[in-house]
């Protein structure tokens, strides 16, 4: 059942429906006719040199097919890559502008929970490693122990030796008079009284010598050796350590720089170490005799076990990871975000700052301080140099760049060119 305004509407559209539409008052329609008289041979021919509305000349499909086969060729629509035909014209020391197009690093592409699960992976593994190389380790924790203990020992007999508590003239004096004594009540191995006062000499000059440390807690010798099993554990592991940091690190890099993680993770455990041995064979020595010689008759200097590991430690744990920064500034140079001109600007800067990281790492006093503070400026130099070799922003790597791509910019547009000349 339909009403008269249902009736009035069909009325309307039939009539609207039947009414001619001119071309001119609907621009589709014009289109539509073009194509058509295109298509049935009317409209204007592309050899007349008339385009369908403005007078643009018409590319055909073919010419646009072989433009892009250039483009391809030439590298990809990437202007600082030449094409098939001159490869080595954009390769830089290490191949760095291989794909960075088409790469962005596989960290824009994880969420923040993502980073976290990776954190957490890195880490179980990395203490997994250091338990098995406590491990390892605590089969050897006395003489490690022993090994850790000398540098204050021989500090401690140095000492004893500059300060003896028995002159040698006392030893000469004392074996006259008990030689006599004894030869007068009928002691008949007066000949050997001299072998005898020479190893009392000895004995009780080691005695005196003989450095000792105290510890109150029961159980504070066993933790000791706990702990310097867990320390050389750490150093042991330390390659595959630095591996799961830069392993963590990867991800937001890109493929040409992911290649260095291996080397940087060997060099990582190599220098960490490397920085431990410099501490204590060179600086401990010299540390432990300024502290001990404040020792005097009214002061003893009785160190506590569990203060002097944990002085130890701390040192050598310092010391290995200021030998990590040639390796920190070899990282941000491949990265391109330092330069050797840069480094050598900031150069009074990174002075300040060695001398205020050294009194963070190292206990409050001057030298100690001095002691770190110095390596760390030379190590900042080396860092310099490395930046110099290595950096991606030093200028003959720039103008290098600069060249290849110029040549690659010329090869396009010869190309170009050349295409042009066949359209004609």
């Amino acid at each position: 059942m339909t009403s008269d305004k249902d009736d009035v509407k069909v009325t309307e559209e039939e009539a609207v429906a039947g009414t001619p539409t001119d071309p001119a008052d609907d621009p589709s329609l014009m289109d539509a006719e073009a194509d058509a008289s295109a298509e049935s041979g009317d409209g204007p021919e592309a050899g007349d040199g008339e385009g369908a509305a403005d007078g643009a000349p018409v590319i055909s499909d073919e010419a646009l097919e072989e433009a892009g086969k250039v483009l391809a060729g030439a590298g990809g629509g990437d202007a600082g890559t030449p094409g098939d035909g001159d490869s080595t014209a954009s390769e830089d020391d290490d191949g760095e502008d291989d794909e960075e197009g088409d790469e962005e690093g596989e960290g824009a592409q994880m969420s923040l929970l993502d980073h976290l699960g990776e954190l957490r992976v890195r880490l179980t593994r990395a203490f997994i490693a250091i338990g098995v190389g406590m491990v390892a380790c605590y089969s050897f924790a006395e003489q490690m122990f022993d090994i850790l203990m000398k540098p204050m020992v021989d500090v401690f007999q140095a000492q004893a030796a500059k300060n003896p508590l028995l002159t040698p003239e006392f030893y000469q004096d004392f074996g006259v008079v008990l030689k006599k004594v004894l030869v007068d009540n009928g002691f008949q191995h007066s000949e050997q009284m001299q072998v005898f006062m020479d190893a009392l000499q000895k004995s009780l000059m080691l005695v005196a010598r003989e450095g000792h440390f105290q510890y109150t807690y029961p159980a504070e010798a066993f933790f000791a050796h706990i702990k310097i099993s867990i320390v050389a554990g750490l150093f042991l592991v330390s390659p595959y350590v630095f591996a799961q940091i830069w392993g963590f690190i990867a991800p937001g890099l890109y493929a040409h720089e992911r290649k260095w993680m291996v080397p940087m993770a060997l060099f990582s455990g190599a220098f960490f170490t490397g920085g431990a041995l410099f501490g204590y064979f060179q600086v401990f020595p010299y540390a432990f005799d300024f502290f001990a010689g404040f020792s005097n008759e009214g002061i003893q200097f009785v160190p506590k076990l569990n203060e002097y590991l944990s002085f130890c430690l701390k040192l050598l744990f310092a010391f290995g990871l200021v030998f990590e920064l040639p390796l920190f500034i070899f990282f941000l140079a491949r990265l391109g975000m330092v330069s050797s001109a840069g480094l050598r600007k900031k150069r009074k800067y990174a002075i300040l700052c060695a001398f205020v990281l050294s009194a963070v790492l190292t206990p409050p006093d001057p030298f100690t301080q001095c002691l770190m503070a110095g390596p760390l400026i030379v190590l900042y130099e080396v860092g310099i140099w490395v930046a110099f070799f290595f950096g991606k922003k030093e200028k003959r790597h720039l103008k290098k760049q600069a060249e290849a791509e110029a040549k690659a910019q010329a090869d396009l547009d010869k190309a170009a060119a050349g295409d042009g000349e066949e359209k004609e």
